[in-house]
């Protein structure tokens, strides 16, 4: 998980075993067939024990040091003492950790929400643990409560790039989606160069069916990140609706390159295909939809 930049030493996917890891910065994704399960990102845990010291090297003769009196010092009884003794223990927390870690990665996500919540009730102000928790609650569909837990991190951090887009995509798939233009807007003043801000606007205004600003959002996504498969996909959807077909196929084409399980790019492709007097493409196309949907 990315550390934050301010309480200033989560997301870093978050990794709020999530918490996602855009570079690495999670893209908004709002719900729906385009959803990805976001991986949990952990804070680190505690050491297992202390380090055995080193033996003393006798290759010198150092001068000898000042007698040491104290009661740890004085030889213990050779009869008593313990020839191999037991490690330190780890701590709880660290073991309660732990599990909450392979609760998220076994895809226990009830189990892994209750154990962050009791860790996060002995460290409220912990980053990492309400970013891990807002994934945790995103990737169940439980976005109020997802949101709960950015906002809480956004009054510590207000200017921390990766939790605002967390929170803007939760507003989002809440429908909540002038508050997260907002949160949009002010990513793009703090980071101009901030695909996933852009993608996140025109996936927005691609909902409200204003598919000429959401292309240009979109484009500007492409050209700061040409890896956001959502970014060619939604692209093409908006240029479909605004008639630009040949354009639509070319953005729906690469989307379906750099994410070929996503079974919508198919779909609209066929609709794309449709348009353009080619009815055994189309079908091709829907029928490649079906079996992504399947797998």
């Amino acid at each position: 998980m990315r550390r934050r930049k301010s309480r200033r030493d989560e997301h870093g996917e978050s990794r709020a075993g999530g918490g996602a890891e855009a570079g690495d910065s999670p893209l908004p994704l709002f719900g729906g067939h385009e959803e990805e399960e976001p991986r949990a990102e952990l804070p680190g845990e505690e050491p297992d024990a202390a380090p055995t010291p080193p033996e003393p090297d006798t290759s010198a003769a150092p001068t000898p040091p000042e007698p040491d009196t104290s009661a740890a010092a004085q030889p213990q009884d050779s009869a008593t003492a313990d020839p191999d003794p037991e490690p330190v223990p780890r701590s709880e927390r660290s073991d309660r950790l732990d599990r909450a870690r392979q609760a998220g990665i076994d895809g226990d996500v009830a189990v892994a929400i209750e154990l962050y919540r009791e860790l996060l009730l002995e460290d409220p102000r912990s980053p990492e643990l309400r970013t891990t928790l807002g994934m945790l609650y995103d990737a169940r569909g439980e976005h109020e409560a997802a949101l709960e837990q950015y906002e809480a991190v956004r009054d510590d951090d207000p200017d921390n790039v990766e939790n605002l887009l967390r929170l803007s995509n939760a507003l989002a798939a809440l429908s909540r989606f002038d508050v997260a233009e907002r949160e949009l807007r002010r990513i793009v003043k703090l980071d101009p160069n901030q695909a996933g801000a852009f993608l996140g606007l025109g996936i927005i205004y691609f909902r409200r069916g204003l598919y000429a600003q959401a292309e240009v959002e979109l484009k500007r996504a492409i050209e700061l990140d040409q890896h956001a498969a959502l970014a060619y996909h939604y692209r093409g959807e908006s240029l479909n609706q605004l008639s630009r077909v040949d354009e639509a196929l070319a953005m729906l084409e690469r989307a379906a390159q750099l994410q070929p399980e996503h079974a919508r790019t198919y779909y609209v492709m066929g609709i794309v295909f449709d348009k353009k007097g080619r009815p055994h493409d189309a079908a091709a196309m829907y029928r490649k939809a079906r079996e992504v949907t399947a797998a």
